[in-house]
């Protein structure tokens, strides 16, 4: 808590935040308004967040067409909650990234994306293992309680005060990973590392919700998909029934792997 309350922590949140064209919140307020004053506006901030006080504003929800073409809604907050979320998300990312995540996830961590993933898979398939569970989480970004994401992250963190903020930003978003929140990088993670610890040791490569075990047969590849679904399930998650499956060694190219589908 006290580094989310200093106000140079606050500032390079800010710049991040300003680092991006990002529409209003429902009070009105662009960045460029933001920033006129900006160091005691975030003087005060800091004062609200260490006395308890701070509170995050309502939000504006507006509906929005992914590249892929498909339409959802997104919470847009105000300018100095989205300052809180980036703050919080600051203090947390090297807590996941050095604690949490194991070294076959990559995707929202820095250094780890899916040129990473694709290396580790062609390790794998390399040491002659080829034949792949491969299984896309259904939903992975939606779902999940404030009560839920609390107590996972109290897992790693002691601090009740932050908790306590933590818990007050995601009550007062629609859903913990409702599109638009600068928190939601931390959140996705907290969700699927509870399934990654089931995995460990496994032969197994995470890009963001696509999850791949490299098998040596048909059965110990269905055996690896069954373990995988079992560990969703203890999140309320599943496979995707259309992009989930078991591919045999002629379909485990890497480079075909880890593909954004719409």
């Amino acid at each position: 808590m006290p580094y989310l309350v200093d106000v140079r922590h606050l500032t390079a949140a800010a710049r991040l935040c300003m680092r991006r064209a990002s529409a209003p919140g429902v009070d009105g307020l662009t960045w460029a308004d933001y920033r006129r004053g900006l160091r005691d506006r975030l003087t005060a901030l800091a004062e609200q967040l260490r006395a308890g006080n701070w509170t995050p504003d309502p939000l504006r929800e507006v509906a929005i067409t992914s590249y892929a073409g498909k339409v959802f809604t997104a919470a847009i907050p105000t300018v100095e909650d989205r300052i809180v979320h980036r703050a919080m998300r600051l203090a947390l990312d090297p807590i996941l990234d050095q604690r949490v995540l194991h070294d076959w996830v990559s995707a929202y961590r820095p250094g780890r994306n899916r040129i990473t993933a694709l290396r580790q898979a062609d390790a794998h398939v390399g040491a002659g293992r080829p034949w792949l569970a491969d299984i896309d989480v259904a939903g992975a970004s939606a779902g999940g309680s404030a009560g839920q994401f609390v107590d996972w992250l109290a897992e790693h963190v002691t601090d009740g005060t932050f908790l306590a903020v933590f818990r007050r930003a995601l009550l007062g978003l629609p859903t913990p990973l409702v599109p638009g929140s600068g928190l939601w990088p931390v959140l996705f993670h907290l969700r699927l590392s509870q399934v990654d610890a089931l995995l460990d040791g496994r032969a197994v490569v995470r890009f963001a919700d696509n999850y791949i075990a490299f098998t040596t047969s048909r059965a110990e590849a269905a055996e690896a998909f069954d373990a995988i679904t079992t560990a969703l399930a203890l999140v309320d998650l599943r496979p995707h029934p259309r992009k989930s499956s078991i591919r045999p060694p002629h379909l485990a190219n890497p480079e075909d792997l880890f593909l954004i589908d719409g």
